[in-house]
């Protein structure tokens, strides 16, 4: 909401017109909730990145505290310059030709999973991913549109669905909470079930070097 704030904030001073938006916002200055909403989507980061080390260590029962405290302000900044750079190579690929943006995407989806686990920069991390997903990248790509179909693109129209009934009744700021406790189960499944993918291919990487 602090996000959406920030945004209405800014586009109302242009023009007041624009007030009435029918967004989940709170009544702060621009200033607070720009700052709010950036510390918010850090701390999403590092909730990331806490979970994709607890996913590939196997860990079930605790999380340790280096796994939200080991080098955290270089791994965050990496983990933003990196998804930034990630988004602008598929982006670019999608522009030449579709198949060159569907190849980045499986090719360098692993960068944060060597930034997060072995706190490398995001150059290093996106090269280190090419390697590994270079032979199966059409595997991948299966396993991909199979998580996309089942755990975003249904649970997403059923969020749409039951927020749109919420907000009729509770207002906006409900229907996205709504909405996100939804979504946000599948979504760390997600990141469980590519933490996984991450952790075989290794392995099988580094059993062929042996």
């Amino acid at each position: 909401m602090l996000f959406y704030s920030a945004i209405v904030s800014a586009v109302s001073s242009e023009n007041p017109a624009t007030t009435g938006a029918a967004l989940p916002t709170l009544d702060l200055p621009l200033t607070i909730s720009a700052v709010g909403a950036v510390i918010s989507l850090l701390l999403l980061q590092v909730l990331t990145i806490m979970s994709v080390r607890t996913f590939v260590s196997g860990r079930a029962t605790e999380i340790p505290s280096e796994y939200y405290t080991r080098n955290i302000v270089l791994v965050v900044a990496n983990a933003v310059v990196g998804s930034v750079v990630f988004g602008l190579l598929v982006f670019l690929g999608s522009l030449l030709f579709v198949i060159p943006g569907i190849i980045a995407y499986v090719a360098f989806i692993f960068m944060l999973f060597y930034v997060a686990v072995d706190d490398e920069n995001f150059i290093a991390a996106l090269g280190d991913s090419w390697a590994l997903t270079r032979g199966n990248w059409l595997p991948l790509f299966g396993l991909i549109v199979i998580i996309f179909v089942a755990l975003s693109l249904v649970p997403g129209i059923v969020a749409a669905i039951v927020s749109l009934f919420v907000g009729a009744v509770a207002g906006p700021a409900a229907s996205t909470l709504v909405s996100g406790a939804i979504t946000l189960p599948f979504s760390l499944l997600t990141l469980g079930i590519l933490a996984e993918a991450f952790v075989q291919l290794r392995g099988e990487a580094t059993s062929a070097e042996l």
